[in-house]
């Protein structure tokens, strides 16, 4: 059972990786990953759809780290939004050992992942448990286009992160989890609170509208979520 799946998610990965390539440009295969560098292996994140991760790589014997990326921009940055074009980054050559993961997210926790095994010469595609959700805010033009706002436990006991609203697609990426979006403006009055939960593989759509009597409930995740990948 376990081969069988991994075997469909590695086929899927190669597919979803050909695909994006021919689609980038007219010459294909020009965009495909090159071959494993000599005297080493592949690490592969799968972060179910996200072609982008903040994250950096550490020995986990000597704890030195040995690898970085940084190619995304936080979802809470002001010019932060989502762009179809991006390219598959999740992926670094690394020299045979065990080594530790940390993914940074657009909140305080970050995914650390342990005991990642690279062989010499061959892929290993390590499982990032992380979601994304996109806030879709209407009915308050009074405040603005940008309007602030909390993302926190779902018992509202933590603060775990800060965002604004905006008329451009951000999907803010979070460890799979349910929580609590907070937008509050006491002098005017507003203080909308919304449970919104997030799996791996979905863009779970969040929409709070300003002046609708019906309670909130938890977002429900669909694939795309109306939004670019």
């Amino acid at each position: 059972m376990h081969g069988s799946r991994l075997l469909w998610c590695l086929a899927g990965w190669s597919i979803a990786w050909m695909l994006a390539a021919g689609c980038a440009t007219t010459g294909g295969s020009q965009n495909l990953p090159p071959p494993i560098a000599e005297g080493k292996g592949r690490l592969i994140l799968d972060a179910g759809g996200i072609n982008q991760l903040n994250f950096y790589v550490l020995d986990q014997e000597t704890e030195e780290e040995v690898y970085e990326s940084t190619p995304r921009m936080s979802a809470s940055s002001p010019g932060a939004y989502e762009s179809g074009s991006q390219e598959f980054e999740l992926w670094v050559d690394l020299a045979p050992g065990t080594y530790t993961v940390v993914v940074n997210t657009d909140i305080k926790k970050n995914v650390e992942l342990k005991g990642v095994e690279v062989k010499m010469g061959q892929e290993v595609y390590q499982h990032v448990p992380v979601g994304r959700f996109q806030l879709i805010f209407s009915g308050g033009e009074q405040f603005g286009a940008q309007v602030p706002f909390l993302i926190m436990d779902y018992n509202m006991r933590t603060v775990l992160g800060k965002g604004m609203t905006s008329s451009e697609i951000r999907h803010f990426i979070v460890p799979e989890d349910v929580y609590k979006i907070r937008i509050e403006n006491l002098q005017a009055g507003l203080d909308e609170i919304r449970p919104v939960e997030v799996v791996f593989g979905r863009i779970t759509p969040l929409s709070i509208t300003i002046g609708s009597s019906q309670p909130g409930q938890p977002g429900s995740g669909t694939e795309g979520g109306g939004g670019q990948q």
